[in-house]
């Protein structure tokens, strides 16, 4: 039977990963692209909030010092995807071109206790997608003239991680998330035949990479027989992401330019492309009876001192604010405390990174959450958010999104001598 139950997360993942990205964003053209805010775990239905939380079943990935609150000589794995539709408007928005959907999947994650102290955990996720398209007047250099030119972007940036997790005391844990971030992002400007004879398209790829660290810290206690506390936090120093570039112009169907090694003439990883910031997330959390949990989570990301800007944008301090509820329902099974299923619910506020035409882009909007578990070590969950980035004020686009993320849990003995019940 546990045969069967893998065989169908993996013929999920195959099929989901074979779904094209689809949903565009013209927020995504500047930096490294839209930044995941999401880690697809059991805080997503919270709006995100779980810096603070931890479990013995289900891994919490905001924090890399959660996962030695992990069920001993287990083995955890889980698989996510999400579905999200977005609509759009304001002035710039060509109707027959308002709105797009996408389904694709998104997360892959294991963990184990090594030892009753010690959890480890490993995995790939998202950090960033950029995916746009729009059309926009260029300069012809040296004349008076102008052309309508079309530009497309692609491409994102990915986690590789390992995570390790140590509990020092009964309470308090620390942990350490050590990552290799990759990716690639294309950029493409496409001149019809007008003022030139023929089209005229240029491609430059950039390819990202570098490692990336976050350390995380974790404490909680039960302060009296009906509530619990949970205290936690992480940081990330400024990381500089090497990016290795190529260029191709194409004249018509011929390529009269195609430099694999573009930018200063060196092939190797020296280019920086962008550096990400110095971060930070802090939240508290409180468990009433052990149905009824409540959370709240602060983030802050550093942009301003990095003095990015460019054309009608620029970078600024971010921060986002997020609370969540939830609901347990819990059965005794044989003297062992089993959860059968829970619902979510959360609320988020973000003032984003990005400065357009003068204005501060603004992201909010409403999560909830349902899930449910089986004996044989089999849990899923789904999550639904709604929410708005943007404005059609400033000449700027307001973006309205809905997004149902999926998420497969799969745990199992990897060792044990005795007779244990999920």
């Amino acid at each position: 039977m546990k045969k069967v139950y893998l065989s169908i997360l993996f013929s999920f993942v195959a099929m989901v990963v074979c779904q094209a990205q689809n949903n565009t964003s013209p927020y995504s053209l500047v930096g490294i692209g839209d930044i995941e805010s999401s880690y697809f775990d059991r805080s997503t239905g919270m709006a995100n909030s779980g810096v603070s939380l931890s479990s013995n079943r289900f891994l919490y990935q905001i924090n890399p010092a959660s996962y030695s609150f992990l069920d001993d000589r287990f083995f955890h794995i889980e698989l996510s995807s999400r579905f999200k539709g977005v609509g759009y408007s304001g002035q710039p928005i060509n109707l027959a071109y308002n709105q797009s959907t996408d389904l694709q999947f998104k997360k892959i994650a294991a963990a184990i206790k090594i030892k009753p102290r010690w959890g480890l955990s490993v995995g790939l996720l998202p950090f960033s997608s950029s995916n746009y398209s729009f059309y926009a007047p260029k300069a012809i250099s040296g004349t008076s003239y102008t052309t309508n030119a079309y530009y497309e972007g692609s491409g994102g940036a990915n986690l590789i991680y390992i995570a390790n997790s140590f509990r020092v005391t009964d309470n308090f844990s620390v942990g350490l998330q050590s990552s290799f971030l990759f990716g690639q992002l294309q950029q493409k400007e496409t001149i019809q035949p007008g003022l030139i004879d023929s089209m005229l398209v240029t491609t430059k790829n950039a390819y990202l990479s570098n490692l990336h660290f976050k350390l995380g810290l974790q404490y909680k206690k039960k302060v009296n027989k009906n509530w619990n506390i949970g205290i936690g936090a992480t940081g990330s120093v400024q990381t500089k992401i090497r990016a290795m570039y190529s260029l191709m112009v194409q004249d018509g169907n011929t390529t009269i330019y195609n430099n694999y090694a573009y930018g200063n003439g060196n092939y190797a990883y020296g280019n920086y492309y962008i550096t990400l910031p110095f971060t930070y997330t802090g939240g508290v959390s409180a468990t009433l009876k052990d149905k009824y949990t409540f959370v709240t989570d602060y983030n802050y990301q550093s942009w301003s001192n990095l003095n990015y800007s460019g054309a009608g944008y620029s970078l600024v301090n971010s921060s986002r604010y997020s609370a969540g509820f939830e609901y347990s329902k819990k059965i005794n099974l044989r003297n062992y405390l089993f959860e059968r299923y829970f619902f979510q619910s959360g609320l988020y506020y973000s003032n984003s990174y990005l400065v357009m035409n003068g204005h501060q882009l603004k992201d909010m909007g409403a999560t909830v959450g349902f899930g449910f578990n089986f004996l044989n070590g089999l849990g899923m969950q789904t999550d639904l958010q709604g929410g708005t980035r943007g404005t059609i004020s400033y000449g700027l686009i307001k973006e309205n999104y809905v997004q149902i993320t999926l998420t497969f849990s799969y745990r199992d003995p990897w060792y044990t001598k005795v007779r244990r019940y999920d």
